[in-house]
This record gives structure tokens, sequence and C-alpha cells, in this order.
């Protein structure tokens, strides 16, 4: 009897762990009335043996086919689609990803390559294993991996998918909770009232141009949700302490460029066609949601640094398909952790608190890291690390714009002291132009006009542990270009590689003059 007792007790904690491991698992329904994927299905289920498989709603952002300079779509990129299941979890999951045609999938690659522990082609479906939630994207086919898809590309439309594996969400609201504002789909949405929770219902909703964003609140977007508009503040006073998260999507795609609308917008005024603009804004939080098709500038939380007030982005997903589709501007009070930015025009404004843990990938106009905006720091450090871009592709080339580390001789003052770049994995293998184009004026052939940064040395910036897959497919050298007022000095290179060769001497960069004092080393890696 006593072992029959041992027997069941052990059998019923390995089932309560089952239990507790599927329960760590949320999975969203469809979206009421928005469709799937035409590209791709997804079922989810725990790494645990024995878990139940769970469909995923598969959402889906294009770049649309318009008439060329209507509307600021990339007609280069017309017809691609990005597919992206949103879930959470807290352990192991197993992804399966099928064609919505059922026509079989032959290869799969995880990007960034080391956030999967396993991928694998089975019966014309591919298997994903994540240990832990991350942010991935899988490469069906080697429609990246194997094509140059930047300047001159002339081949079909690319069809790819993201894994989003979401910790769980803390704090969600449920209807009925005091202080809790539901809006069912159609509604108008209240801009004010005794409520300090916003939640949009599961469906489709449509909140215009500048939905007003008010301090003290919070604003609910949930994983079967699509909320179509943008959302700021208006007066500087009221943008402190708000929140807006989720695993639903606030999409741009029913607005126009605004550029594009009559009268056309000039571009200092696009502040209520971007989809987030919160300014004067501290101890405002952005998490978990995914913003689509952004008619310009996608996410900014304008304040100066002040010290204990962080604003923070944390696991935000961004796609953009338009000219003006920039990533996030963190100005000096924002941290950026675990996102996804997929972007065709900037990525990331280096500036603010810091940037780790974020999947980067461009594809027609847009650098990775935008340098002209590095601050000078005595008092803190600006450190970006563990970052992965996984793409960097450019329809240009000789021009200012697109690669991963830039500074296109704009902006001024002394800057880069206390700024690091730690761990930065760029592992495209068929980069279109190169990584470093760190110019304080912009030579030629890449500029028809001179554009040169105003006064101010870019000195001390460390760059360790720098790891780069491969050059420009294009041959692009590597470029540091210095002004007499604006020189480039004292830059540190730890463990800089290139195809896995250490980089040892100067002589990696093509320099003028103005540049001088560059530092090579190995070193330590974590």
């Amino acid at each position: 009897m006593k072992r029959s007792n041992t027997l069941l007790t052990a059998a019923l904690l390995a089932l309560s762990s089952l239990a507790r491991a599927d329960d760590s698992l949320v999975v969203y329904p469809a979206v009421p009335g928005l469709a799937a994927s035409e590209h791709y299905r997804a079922r989810v289920r725990s790494a645990a043996a024995g878990s139940l498989w769970q469909s995923a709603f598969a959402w889906e952002t294009a770049c649309k086919t318009i008439e060329k300079g209507t509307d600021g779509y990339f007609e280069t990129l017309a017809g691609w689609t990005h597919t992206y299941v949103n879930f959470e979890t807290a352990g192991a999951v197993v992804v399966e990803i099928a064609r919505a045609d059922g026509q079989p999938i032959r290869s799969a690659v995880v990007h960034p390559r080391r956030k999967a522990s396993e991928c694998a082609v089975q019966d014309g479906k591919a298997l994903v294993r994540l240990d832990k939630p991350c942010l991935v994207a899988v490469d069906i086919d080697g429609q990246m991996d194997t094509r140059d898809t930047g300047k001159g590309y002339k081949g079909p439309p690319i069809h790819a998918i993201s894994l989003f594996a979401n910790p769980p969400v803390v704090g969600k609201p449920k209807p009925g909770d005091p202080g809790v504002m539901t809006v069912k789909p159609g509604d108008t949405p209240p801009s004010d009232g005794p409520w300090t929770t916003l939640y949009f219902l599961p469906g489709v909703h449509d909140i215009g141009l500048a939905f007003p964003l008010h301090a003290n609140r919070q604003y609910y977007i949930p994983g079967d949700s699509m909320v179509y508009g943008t959302l700021s503040n208006r007066k500087w006073a009221d943008g402190h302490h708000i929140r807006v998260f989720g695993l639903g999507t606030l999409s741009g795609a029913r607005l126009k460029h605004p550029e594009y609308v009559q009268p056309p917008v000039a571009g200092g005024d696009h502040v209520t066609y971007r989809p987030i603009e919160v300014v004067g804004t501290t101890d405002t939080r952005v998490e978990g949601i995914t913003i689509a098709d952004s008619a310009t500038h996608s996410l900014m939380l304008v304040h100066p640094y002040l010290k204990d007030h962080p604003n923070e982005v944390r696991w935000t997903k961004i796609f953009t398909w338009r000219r003006n589709g920039d990533g996030i501007n963190p100005f000096g009070n924002t941290l950026i952790e675990d996102c996804f930015i997929r972007t065709q025009d900037d990525s990331l404004y280096v500036s603010g608190l810091g940037i780790r843990r974020t999947v980067l990938w461009n594809d027609a106009n847009g650098s990775s890291f935008v340098l002209s905006s590095l601050p000078q720091l005595t008092d803190r450090q600006l450190v970006v690390e563990d970052c992965d871009v996984i793409y960097s592709r450019a329809m240009w080339h000789q021009w200012s714009g697109g690669r991963v580390f830039n500074m296109r001789g704009e902006g001024g003052r002394p800057a880069g002291a206390g700024v690091i770049f730690r761990n930065i994995n760029i592992e495209d293998p068929r980069p279109t132009l190169q990584q470093f184009f760190v110019c304080m004026t912009v030579p030629p052939p890449y500029s028809g006009q001179e554009r040169k940064r105003a006064a101010g040395d870019l000195s001390a910036v460390l760059f360790q542990n720098i790891a780069i897959a491969a050059p420009s497919v294009l041959g692009e050298p590597q470029m540091l270009w210095g002004l007499a007022a604006a020189r480039i000095r004292g830059l540190i290179f730890e463990n800089l590689t290139v195809g896995g060769q250490l980089v040892t001497n100067p002589g990696f960069f093509k320099a003028n003059e103005f540049v001088d004092g560059l530092v090579f080393r190995s070193g330590a890696k974590p």
C-alpha cells in the first residue's frame, strides 16, 4: 500500500507539473473581424512531454502595392509581408509553422540564431523550440538568407514570419475591475472620464488620429485586439505615468503618409500621424504591443534625462513599410529592452538610458543605429548591448543612409564619452552596404551635396565584442571620416571580428586625416 501511495503521489506531481507548464502558456484566439495571414499558420505547445498543440492567430502586415509616389510605400517592397504570432510563456515552447496553402516548407533558419535551441523541418513544417521568452524571425526556404534583396533586387516578394514568445503580461485588467472602462469594437472610446484603464475588447477598433493620452492612465490592447489609429498627449504636463500595453496591434494601415494628405503636412507637424508620441513624459511604459505599418516615425517618448524617472519600452515590436517609417527615438530619458524592430527607415536613435537585447532588421532605407544624437557623458554610461542585426539591406547604393552604425554627417557638439556598444551581433549573411559609416561629413560619392556635422569631436566610444558575419555584398569599405572641426579620436575596438577574424589595425577603415588614435585590442569575451 505504501508503494502504491508513493507511485500515485509521483504521478499526481507529474500531472501537476505538466498542468503548470501548460498554464504558463497563453495563446490568443483569432481577432474577431480580422483576416489571418495569407501565408503561414502556427501552432504552439509547451515543451513539456505530452502537452497539447494550440492554434495561434497569425497576424500579417503588408507593404501595399500602390502607384509610385502616392503614399510613401517603397515600391521595391510592394507585396512583401510579415506574419507574426504573439503568445505568452514562462517556459520552453515548441512552435510549428506551416504554409497556409499547404505547400511544404523545405528549410527554416531562426534569427537571431542563438535564441532558438532547435529548428528543424519535419513533414513539410518547421518546428522551432524556444527555451525562454524571446523575439525571433524564421527565414523560410532561404528567402532572405540566400538572396541579395537590397539594391537591384528583382525577385518575388518576400514573405517573412516572426515568433514572439513574450513573458507573461503583468497586471492584466479584467472587465468589471474598479477603474476599468471597456471599449467595444465600433464604439468611440472616451478620451476622459472616471476611469484609470481603457480596455479595448477583442475585435477591430478605429480611434483615428491622435487619440489623447493622459497622465496616470493605462491603455490595454490585448492579444486579440487590433486598434487602428495613433496615440498622443496634448500637454507637456499631462504626459507622465502612462502605460500602453498588451499583445495586440496598433496599426497605421488606414492612415495616409502625412505628406500625401490634402493639404500636405509639413515634416515638423507629423506628430498626430505617429503611432505613439508622448511629450514631457516621465515614468511612462510601452510594453508588449505591436506597432504595424506606421505612417511616419513609430514611437517617441520625449523628455530630457531626469534621474530616477525613466520611461521604458519593453517587448515592443515595430514593422514599417514607408519612408519616414522610423522605429524608436528614446530622446534622453527612455530605456529600450527586448524589442523587435523591422523598419524601412532608421531603426534606433542612440540616446536615452540604454538599449538591450533588441533585434533589428532593415530592408530599404534605414540604419540600425543612428549616431547623430550621441551624448557626451561624464556622470553615467549609455550602453547598447546584446543586440542582433539580423538583416541590413538597402535599396540604394551611393547615399548617406542605411548601414548599421551611421553618423551620416548630421548633428553637432562633442560626443562619445561614456557610450559603449557591447555584444552586437551582425549576422546578416548578405548585407548590402558597410556596417560602419561614421562620417562627420559625407564624402563623395555618397552625397551629392555637402553634408557635415557641426563642430565637436567624436571620441572615446567603446565598441566591444562586435561580430560581423559578412562584409558588404557590393564591396563597400568601412568608413571613418572626420572634419577639422569635428574629428574622430580615440575610438576603441575590442574583439571586433569579421567572418570570425579579429580586426587588429586601423587599415580596416577607410579614413581621412581627421581620424586618429584608434585602439584595437582583444580581450576576454563574456
